[in-house]
């Protein structure tokens, strides 16, 4: 009888919309958004993520309104989520638990958790939150760095600009930026002086907003796309990643991180081994575009290298998983 009565109970809210809003981390979140931690479309990736990731962080500061756990899949959620969090202090019992967000391009991290004790003492740690994976290796990436020619031999958007954005330049009928400008500012998403050329990318990319079915737009997509991935192969041939300096962003950027992985309705705790990014062994893949690298303890680590708004057009980076 309790189960059916939970069952009502889930189906009734739902339906009725009877529990406030809550106004958590400038977003809204209502009894619905639990479905956020049911796999969806992968265009809506981005705003469930946000969603889970706030979600999780009202739990844990206690910032979700009790009739919410009426429904029992906020109940569930928020116990199962606890279990897991206290596996951290090893069952320890603490006064008060704080989650603070860290995400963002400057915080290689999701969320700072506090745990704070009897004795005013604080266990800290720093989580990575992954949605529908069981472990790290599962992940297309677990860090992106910026900048990537800074751990090459040889610099990438250099080597792009002297030998391919002219090509570029020619089918659009684009000016070629000044090569001062074009370094300046290719680390953004959106460069000033790349504005015309990302414009016509993406009126020729299908899966985009500003698809216009305009046969030169579909023309300079593709060809961008081609000669990307030739620029990549080419200079993947004639450099090397600089071992020592990689190991050591990796080592800053993942020491002390914890994984906080849900898949199948279930949390996960994983936290990786460093020598698990010393990376001893490194081996060129041109034609996949990565480098596939081997660490102290035998783990694999591909560094991909790629564009993340547009192939040629904007902001290259690494995609290390």
């Amino acid at each position: 009888m309790d189960l059916l009565t939970n069952i009502f109970n889930d189906i009734k809210i739902h339906d009725d919309n009877e529990l406030k809003e809550i106004l958590y981390n400038k977003e809204v979140i209502n009894c619905k958004s639990i479905d956020s931690f049911t796999v969806a479309e992968k265009k809506l990736n981005d705003k469930n993520n946000k969603t889970r990731e706030n979600i999780i962080g009202a739990i844990i500061n206690d910032n979700i309104h009790n009739e919410y756990y009426i429904i029992n899949r906020w109940l569930m959620l928020r116990t199962m989520l606890f279990k897991i969090l206290d596996e951290l202090v090893a069952y320890k019992t603490y006064n008060k638990i704080i989650c603070i967000h860290k995400g963002g391009r400057n915080n290689k991290y999701d969320f700072s958790i506090e745990f704070i004790f009897d004795d005013n003492t604080k266990d800290i740690f720093n989580v990575e939150f992954k949605f529908n994976i069981s472990e790290i290796k599962q992940a297309p990436q677990f860090v992106s760095p910026m900048k990537p020619s800074q751990y090459m031999t040889n610099s990438y958007e250099e080597y792009y600009y002297d030998n391919y954005l002219s090509k570029l330049s020619e089918l659009s009928g684009f000016i070629l930026p000044k090569k001062e400008d074009y370094l300046k500012e290719i680390h953004n998403i959106n460069p000033k002086c790349m504005m015309s050329y990302q414009e016509l990318y993406y009126q020729g990319c299908k899966t985009s907003s500003k698809f216009n079915n305009n046969e030169k737009a579909i023309s300079f997509y593709k060809y961008s796309i081609k000669i990307s991935k030739e620029s990549i192969s080419n200079f993947i041939n004639k450099t090397d990643i600089k071992i020592e300096l990689l190991s050591d962003y990796l080592y800053t950027t993942q020491k002390n991180k914890i994984y906080l992985f849900y898949h199948n309705g279930q949390f996960i705790l994983q936290k990786k081994d460093i020598d698990d990014y010393k990376i001893n062994i490194m081996n060129k893949k041109p034609n996949k575009s990565c480098y596939e690298c081997i660490s102290k303890n035998g783990y694999r680590i591909k560094i991909l290298l790629r564009w993340k708004n547009g192939n040629g057009i904007a902001f290259p980076a690494f995609q290390i998983s």
